[in-house]
Parts: structure tokens; C-alpha cells; sequence
């Protein structure tokens, strides 16, 4: 049985003027996924899902987030931030 709750969108980040990344909490074939697809915008206002992203079991975000840490505290140390 389908969850109503799904797809889950929890935000969007602006990769550039014509491009953003949807954060989206779903399931496929059983598996609990966070979807971070970049979509781009289409002419009549619409965004188009992409290739490009990443799909994640949410079993593994508490390792993606702890590596985004990391990144972010060496981008600050390399005077990046």
C-alpha cells in the first residue's frame, strides 16, 4: 500500500539562476529514499526533473550529514567560507 504522505518535498536549495536541487523524502520498491534531484526551470514556469542527483536511503543520512560537516569545516579552514 502507497503512502499518502509521499513524495515529502522538504526544500529547495538554488543551484543558479535556471536550476535548483529538490530535497524529497519518498519510497521506492520498499525502500525509504531522500531524493535530491536538480530540476530546471522550464519556459512556462514549470520545473523539469533532471538526470543529475542523488537518491539516499534515509538510513544513511546521519553519514551524509556528518561528511556535509566535514566539508563545510574544511571549506571555513581554507578560507572558502
Amino acid at each position: 500500500m502507497s503512502d499518502p504522505n509521499l513524495p515529502c518535498l522538504i526544500g529547495t536549495i538554488d543551484k543558479n539562476s535556471r536550476e535548483h536541487v529538490r530535497i524529497v523524502l519518498d519510497a521506492f520498491k520498499g525502500h525509504h529514499l531522500c531524493d535530491m534531484r536538480v530540476y530546471a526551470s522550464h519556459g512556462d514556469g514549470g520545473d523539469i526533473p533532471t538526470k543529475k542527483g542523488l537518491n539516499v536511503r534515509v538510513d544513511m543520512l546521519d553519514d551524509l550529514i556528518a561528511s556535509l560537516a566535514d566539508a563545510k569545516a574544511q571549506a571555513v579552514a581554507m578560507g572558502w567560507v
